[in-house]
């Protein structure tokens, strides 16, 4: 006898005890098709949310940043001597060319009239040989030692004379003197930094940006730059993007400056702020 074929079923345990629950394969096949077009759906529904949020998040991108001065100079100098003159002090205004620092240097001149005067000795001495040696009676080696002798008491007061120019520290750009440590009538010791001085006529702005920002910033992308100590807001733009990312924190250099017609007379170096990017369609 051939008994009929029966479809497969699943039993599944009901909340109730002893009574089972039969499903057919057809009512489970309708279950997971159920399941995988919800999630399909769900899916198609939270990614263009999700790249929503992302734009959104374009909106207003903060990036902390500091004011710099474009030029920037840290003085040293290696001069045993007094401190004559000191005509400025911190935050004082300066044109270029104009004296900072001057030094008694009597001892430097001293030192360059002895070796001028020793110069003077070796031309005359070379003088004379060349005479004997018209006349035979020096040799030509002679004419040649005298004449390098020359030139080495030459070349010492040239180096004496170089060294006496640092007696006097003219401004290299027009600014205001950041710092001060020297005093008149104090001798400086070698190769410590003595004053300090910045260029204020053009401030900069330098960024830390996350180096995913790369794919969309860009020279001269406009932003705007809130001080914190003024609790001002200024017109600004990229003007350059740093050369290499830092692998650790995965940021970037981004350096701004001033729209032309922003008014900078109260911005100081060193203050800091938030950038704030429009977002880039593009």
């Amino acid at each position: 006898m051939v008994r009929p074929r029966q479809r497969p079923t699943s039993v599944i345990e009901s909340d109730a005890p002893g009574r089972p629950r039969r499903i057919t394969w057809r009512a489970g096949l309708r279950f997971v098709l159920g399941r995988v077009f919800f999630c399909a759906g769900l899916a198609c529904v939270v990614a263009p949310v999700a790249a929503l949020a992302s734009e959104s998040d374009r909106l207003d991108l903060p990036a902390r940043g500091v004011i710099r001065p474009v030029h920037k100079a840290t003085i040293a100098t290696d001069l045993l001597a007094r401190v004559s003159e000191l005509p400025l002090k911190e935050g004082d205004r300066f044109a270029a060319g104009d004296l900072l620092v001057a030094f008694d240097c009597r001892r430097y001149e001293a030192e360059i009239a002895a070796s001028d005067a020793q110069r003077r000795e070796m031309e005359l001495s070379l003088d004379n040989n060349l005479v004997l040696n018209q006349h035979r009676a020096i040799g030509k080696h002679e004419v040649e030692i005298s004449r390098a002798r020359v030139d080495k008491a030459a070349g010492e007061v040239a180096a004496l004379k170089a060294r006496a120019n640092d007696c006097r520290i003219l401004a290299p750009f027009s600014g205001r003197l950041a710092s001060l440590d020297i005093h008149v009538h104090e001798i400086p010791v070698s190769g410590r930094p003595i004053i300090e001085i910045l260029d204020d006529s053009a401030p900069e702005i330098e960024l830390i940006v996350p180096s995913d920002w790369l794919r969309w910033l860009r020279t001269g992308d406009r932003f705007t730059f809130v001080v914190d100590e003024l609790r001002r807001s200024f017109d600004a733009h990229v003007t350059r993007i740093g050369a290499a990312v830092d692998p650790i924190s995965q940021t970037v250099k981004v350096f701004g400056a001033f729209g032309k017609d922003v008014a900078t007379d109260g911005i100081l170096s060193g203050m800091s702020g938030a950038a704030h990017f429009a977002a880039n369609e593009g």
